[in-house]
């Protein structure tokens, strides 16, 4: 609730979240709210002062590069173990993720559904890996890029260039070619990254 807010814009950067506020809106005590902040603050989304409350946090250039460069790191390590390990039934989930992915960016899709449709696609890639722990790293990240993500999703060019990329993943996936996806990943990573900064920039 608070997160997906954040994440679309309607709590900004640098604004103070009420928790009084909320709990009356949906009907509920201060005490899960305040659990839902101390969560939130724990994946990047918001600063807790001790006078001030829950403020959300800025997006910055260095807080972007900090998430994508952990991506890079771990990433492609879980995509390696996720293509050796593979059966027939994790290939058909990667090509049904990218089919739904494909149909998103052909209709239109808003940038929340694009970015759940991403996610599922980047999940049925690593899935297959079985490094729960590294999985749930990767989640983290996942959640905290997607306030980033959606300066990049908003542009239709970089909408056509990631879909040109889960293409091109996928098929060395099919493949069970773990280098070339690797290489493909990692490339597709920075590319993000590098139009969020450019954004951000901008």
């Amino acid at each position: 609730m608070i997160r997906n807010r954040i994440v679309e814009g309607l709590y900004a950067g640098g604004q103070q979240i009420r928790q009084e506020a909320i709990a009356e809106e949906f009907g509920v005590s201060r005490i899960p709210i305040r659990e839902a902040l101390v969560q939130l603050e724990a994946e990047g989304f918001v600063q807790i002062h001790t006078h001030k409350g829950a403020i959300v946090a800025q997006l910055t250039v260095e807080d972007a590069i900090d998430i994508f460069e952990a991506r890079l790191i771990l990433e492609p390590s879980i995509l390696r173990q996720a293509v050796t390990k593979a059966t027939p039934e994790d290939i058909s989930r990667v090509q049904k993720a990218l089919q739904d992915y494909e149909r998103g960016v052909t209709h239109d899709a808003s940038p929340a559904q694009l970015s759940q449709l991403n996610w599922a696609f980047h999940n049925a890639l690593s899935s297959p890996s079985g490094r729960w722990r590294s999985l749930a790293v990767l989640s983290s990240l996942y959640r905290s890029a997607d306030r980033y993500l959606r300066l990049q999703i908003d542009n239709t060019e970089a909408r056509q260039s990631a879909l040109e990329d889960h293409r091109a993943i996928a098929a060395a996936f099919v493949q069970h070619d773990a280098a070339l996806a690797q290489r493909l990943l990692a490339r597709h990573i920075s590319a993000a990254r590098d139009d969020v900064t450019k954004s951000l920039n901008s």
